[in-house]
């Protein structure tokens, strides 16, 4: 269990990496083109000029990393924390700040290049061509910046294949285009610039479409950007850009150096290895990326245990393959010398060999210093991260270099590589003795996590599951560890049942979407006051409202863990994140306690007096599911009112009732109960045709001379408990409803949920004959619907997998919603319903207490109609609200 666990992360881990690496490889690979083409086919001193636009190159380099630095840190705590709107507001605020960092160096490259290549160092031999190149390259900054940022976030989407594509494009059309303009139509710098700024054009074009689909999970929205966080991405992205400005005054020391000691063939051997440099660390600079982006996201969630399988993941298998790059780059370097060195026997060909050779052995030290880095950049240690870069950057290879160089000549200097990647390594220890004011004294302090973070191993299970029997099994061992943690045994059976519930449906469904082989772990973790179950799963990125959509599915008692899931959670949170789906689930043990007896009483009721009809009711859920969604049509900003409002409705009113009263009620009366609670809200979305059909019947015309301004949505909002009846008498065969007298008995407590009048006998008789010789008493249950319906104002009536209120746009429905968020729980006792609720703003307050008012109005009539014409009580006297 514990290895295929593992095997879930490495999976997501070195899914991740080959574009990582391209990413950063692929700056290099184009130099490398730009500069043999200059060389073959212009002449050396364009080569030249490519040199010294590199300074600039440098510069959008670390433009492009404080951005992803940034954003990959604050990115992955959002989503770890399941904050999917935050993660959306700095994608959006990266892309805008990328736009205005692009037009600010682009309009630099365009407007001043004379001034420009006089900064970068040229002479007035190389000036004109290295504007001509600063003009061209320009031109494609901008995209060049957005494919940088895109292809990260392409990661987390899942679409790893668009970047390779993308890649892929860019250095190929970069290539043909550089033989093209340079080879052929002989446009000289002009043409190679044109050529690396097109091929930017062609990479961008290939990774933006994704984000006008509608799969992409992130989308740009100005309004949702989110400028407080500007400050904090530029700090914690800092490091990464402090590092290449320390880069690039180390190379004019190192430069001077080696000129001063080695000649000009030490500063051309320098020069071939810079060109290949990128290359040659890319692999650790990818692993050095996903660290920080997992552990980011491990962060947010409080994981340690993920945490430490990351780094031992990175230690182990990543080690290794880092001794597997450096035996490779070992085994070509003479090749690779050989690209700028010809002639073997030449002074230059030895000197930038031996370069080579050492560095290859710098390769799994230098993945040792990315790890550490980017790992503390994700912990947000800013300030080692600063230091460490400005240390990394200059000190470690300078330092070195002055004291080998005049000894030793280019050999002291190729020497200060591994001496200054051991000295850089060695500061993490040193930083960990004085951050914690003594050594480390275990694993967590060596990880630098603070007392409290995160839970103990002993409140954290981690299960594997690969078949339906695992899923099983699962569900055994949860219930078992939330026993261990005196959990009530209700509780237990209901956290463990979720489990086997959704990670079944992920078996059955998601194990086999296509071909692949598919891991799914689920996680559960006990807090002091909940318990939080946590899957994720690699199989195919899932819609959110499939999931909810799945509790309705087979209907009544053949799916009640599903429905639990819903009806029991406190929160229900999914994010595809970084190609995992991840659910979770979050659930109070109290809420579970008080719910107990109450449990899907009026299913079991008619499960055991009628089977029959019980299926019948069964196949109706099945049927009228997709008809209660369709309200968005018309009120895509409007409460909730799909058959999870329904069950809502159904569990209010089985506590209602309560365990004493439930066998007063027939069969007839339990079913025509349960059928108008799920179609009491069919009218708010009715078709077009029905509409039209029946409109005039309900006043539509003196609706609209009343109020002239209103709107369609508007009529059938005031109107839906009648459109309600008339889908239900309409459509009555449809559900297979066994008489005219159960039509009429449905219609009229699902109208009944809200307006109607309850005393009226003609319209609510206490004792409604139904051919089997039963009476049904509407009076009672229209008060209970409209009772469960009035108290359905907890801030789950909006789900965060069907619903969020960032995104509306209506002010009244903004401001309506607010009210429902602010209310955290509704508990139902003996004698009152008591809402508990959030909120600081004082309009809110004001909006729930008139809310509250109506709502006594309501309990009121309620009971005093049961009271009249029913021999049914309901207990409850009071809405009382009151601040958490």
């Amino acid at each position: 269990m514990k290895n295929n666990s593992d095997k879930l992360l490495s999976r997501l881990f070195f899914g991740m990496l080959p574009v990582q690496i391209m990413i950063f490889a692929m700056g290099a690979i184009n130099t490398i083109v730009d500069g043999a083409m200059a060389g073959r086919y212009i002449d050396a001193s364009a080569v030249g000029v490519v040199g010294l636009y590199y300074s600039m190159v440098e510069i959008m380099t670390a433009a492009g990393s404080v951005l992803l630095g940034g954003t990959a840190v604050l990115c992955g705590r959002y989503m770890g924390r399941g904050e999917s709107k935050s993660t959306e507001g700095i994608f959006s605020l990266n892309l805008t700040v990328t736009l205005i960092v692009g037009v600010v160096l682009t309009a630099v490259s365009l407007i001043i290049p004379g001034p420009l290549a006089v900064v970068l160092g040229a002479n007035n031999e190389l000036k004109g061509a290295l504007v001509t190149y600063i003009v061209g390259y320009g031109i494609g900054i901008i995209p060049m910046l957005f494919a940088q940022q895109l292809a990260a976030f392409l990661q987390m989407e899942r679409q790893s294949l668009r970047g390779y594509v993308g890649i892929a494009g860019m250095i190929i059309s970069n290539v043909i285009l550089d033989v093209v303009f340079v080879a052929v139509l002989d446009m000289g710098i002009w043409g190679l610039a044109l050529a690396t700024s097109f091929s930017n054009f062609v990479y961008f074009l290939i990774l933006v479409p994704y984000y006008v689909t509608s799969k992409a999970q992130l989308r740009y929205s100005f309004a949702n950007i989110l400028w407080k966080d500007l400050w904090p991405l530029i700090k914690i992205g800092f490091p990464g850009a402090m590092l290449v400005f320390c880069i690039a005054l180390r190379y004019m020391v190192i430069n001077r150096l080696l000129l001063q000691y080695a000649g000009s063939d030490g500063l051309s051997a320098m020069s071939s290895f810079n060109m290949v440099c990128g290359i040659f660390i890319a692999y650790c600079l990818g692993n050095g990326a996903i660290v920080r982006m997992l552990i980011s996201v491990f962060v947010g969630e409080e994981d340690k245990i993920s945490m430490r399988k990351t780094l031992r993941l990175v230690f182990t298998k990543g080690m290794a393959l880092s001794v597997l790059v450096a035996a490779v780059i070992f085994a070509i370097s003479p090749f690779l010398t050989g690209i700028f060195f010809p002639d073997r026997n030449s002074n230059v060909y030895h000197l930038a060999y031996h370069l080579f050779v050492i560095y290859s052995f710098c390769i799994p030290l230098i993945l040792i210093c990315q790890i550490f880095t980017n790992y503390m950049q994700a912990m947000g240690h800013n300030l080692f991260v600063n230091i460490q870069s400005i240390f990394d950057g200059f000190f470690a290879m300078v330092i070195p270099s002055l004291i080998l160089a005049p000894v030793m000549g280019a050999m002291g200097v190729w020497l200060a590589n591994p001496i200054g990647i051991v000295m850089t390594i060695l500061l993490l220890p040193i930083y960990g003795v004085i951050y914690w004011k003594h050594v480390p004294r275990n694993l967590d302090e060596v990880m630098f996590i603070k007392k409290g973070f995160g839970v103990a191993p002993e409140d954290v299970l981690d299960i594997s599951i690969s078949t339906l029997d695992g899923a099983a099994n699962a569900a055994a061992r949860i219930q078992e560890f939330c026993t261990e943690h005196s959990m009530d045994k209700k509780s237990s059976y209901i956290a463990g049942l979720c489990v086997e519930e959704i990670a079944v449906n992920i078996v059955e469904r998601g194990f086999n979407a296509d071909k692949k082989s598919h891991f799914l772990t689920a996680m559960a973790i006990f807090l002091e006051d909940h318990l939080v179950l946590r899957l994720k799963d690699d199989c195919p990125a899932f819609d959110p409202k499939e999931m909810a959509q799945l509790s309705s599915e087979d209907g009544g008692m053949d799916n009640l863990g599903i429905r639990m899931v819903y009806d029991i959670a406190d929160d229900v949170n999914y994010q595809n994140m970084l190609g995992l789906n991840v659910l979770t689930i979050t659930i109070r043990q109290e809420n579970l306690i008080e719910r107990e007896d109450a449990d899907f009483l009026l299913e079991k009721r008619l499960w055991a007096l009628d089977k029959e009809l019980h299926q019948k009711f069964k196949d109706s859920v099945f049927a009228c599911g997709k008809v209660l969604t369709r309200y968005r049509r018309l009120f895509p900003e409007y409460t909730d009112h799909s058959e999870l409002h329904s069950m809502t409705v159904i569990d209010s009113c089985n506590r209602l009732i309560g365990k004493e009263q439930i066998e007063k009620l027939n069969k007839d009366e339990v079913y025509c109960l349960l059928m108008a609670c799920y179609l009491h809200d069919a009218g708010m979305g009715i078709s077009e045709k029905d509409f039209e059909e029946c409109k005039e019947k309900f006043g539509y015309s003196e609706f609209f001379k009343d109020h002239p301004n209103a709107t369609k949505a508007d009529f059938v909002r005031t109107r839906h408990n009648d459109f309600s009846g008339y889908f239900i008498e309409k459509y009555k065969d449809v559900f297979e409803i066994p008489s005219d007298e159960h039509a009429f008995a449905i219609r009229q407590i699902a109208r009944g949920h809200r307006k109607t009048d309850l005393l009226d006998e003609k319209e609510y008789p206490s004792d409604l004959k139904v051919p089997n010789g039963n009476t049904i008493n509407l009076p009672y249950l229209a008060s209970l619907i409209r009772l469960a319906d009035e108290v359905d104002v907890v801030a789950t009536r909006n789900p965060i997998v069907l619903y969020d209120i960032e995104s509306l746009t209506d002010e009244i429905e903004i401001v309506e919603n607010k009210k429902l968020n602010a209310i955290k729980t509704m508990t139902m006792t003996g004698g009152a319903f008591v809402l508990s609720y959030e909120s600081d703003e004082q309009n809110i307050i004001d909006g729930l207490v008139e809310m509250t008012g109506r709502m006594q109005k309501t309990l009121d009539y309620c009971r005093e109609v049961v009271k009249k014409r029913s021999t049914f009580t309901i207990s409850q006297k009071k809405v009382i609200l009151k601040r958490l």
